[in-house]
């Protein structure tokens, strides 16, 4: 486990921002796919997979912080 409070307190807090994000692309993906037409911008799929690449940026940062032996950064 972390060795410092504010590690535990900071990852706490990536992990919440990490769920948030990954819980915003799969609505934000539900709404473009059920509601989605000709008028929808190009950069919807762009705002969704730079969605994905930071959620995935915040477990690895999570992960880090609250297992550091085994992240092995």
């Amino acid at each position: 486990m972390a060795t410092n409070v504010w590690e535990i307190l900071v990852g706490i807090i990536c992990l919440g921002v990490m769920l948030w994000e990954f819980y915003s692309v799969v609505k934000s993906f539900r709404e473009i796919r059920q509601h989605g037409n000709s008028g929808t911008s190009g950069f919807a799929v762009l705002s969704i997979w730079s969605g994905v690449i930071f959620g995935l940026i915040m477990f690895a940062i999570t992960f880090d912080l609250l297992f550091p032996k085994l992240a092995g950064f």
